[in-house]
């Protein structure tokens, strides 16, 4: 996909966040408090976040702890918003205006990468393979990814109707397949468990270890 034409592009802040954070949806709450389990968890030194959307759940990174934050996202006006928020944060963050497809970073960078909800809008495998060079050998990829469902529209319907435009392009993927992608580039499964959020959708939050 052409950044020209990425979906994510045409999604405001203000809608990305309100629809995430509506009861029918509640994502925005879960992926905050799923950040906050793992950072207590791993207590990185070094974080990376593809994704960071306006940067949900950064209010938990410990500055005693993390002393390299590296933010990416796709859309400008998201990080535009982040660094708004956080800049008066005593940990400095790098934000990186890209697909994280086209990042570049040096081998062994990270200790910890949290990639919530990004695998169902990027090439999973190419991503891993990323992943696993960025990562220290001792390094964490903390995953968390909404499993397919038949009963449920991939994007919930809200009053925001620009995020409709994401599910074209949204590709959900089992649990077991996304195991199989990550073994092949090189991870193994530390941990896993299912989780059913109110609407009824199912999220798969998972850490994996570079072998």
């Amino acid at each position: 996909m052409n950044r020209s034409n990425n979906p994510w592009l045409s999604i405001s802040a203000a809608d990305y966040e309100t629809h995430m954070a509506s009861p029918e949806v509640g994502q925005l709450q879960f992926l905050n408090a799923v950040f906050k389990e793992i950072l207590a968890r791993q207590r990185p030194s070094s974080l990376l976040v593809p994704g960071c959307a306006t940067g949900n759940g950064f209010e938990h990174i410990d500055s005693a702890v993390t002393k390299r934050v590296v933010a990416v996202d796709i859309n400008p006006e998201y990080l535009t918003l982040l660094r708004k928020r956080f800049r008066n944060a005593a940990h400095r963050i790098e934000t990186v205006d890209n697909d994280i497809l086209a990042c570049e970073f040096a081998p062994a960078s990270f200790d910890l990468i949290f990639a919530g909800l990004i695998f169902e809008y990027t090439d999973a495998s190419a991503a891993l393979a990323l992943f696993r060079t960025w990562l220290h050998r001792a390094g964490v990829l903390a995953v968390v990814l909404q499993l397919p469902d038949d009963r449920l529209a991939p994007v919930t319907e809200t009053r925001f109707p620009s995020l409709q435009a994401l599910a074209p392009t949204m590709k959900l993927m089992t649990a077991e397949v996304f195991d199989q992608a990550a073994a092949a580039q090189g991870f193994f499964r530390v941990e896993a468990e299912d989780r059913r959020l109110a609407s009824g959708k199912r999220m798969y939050v998972a850490s994996y270890a570079p072998r």
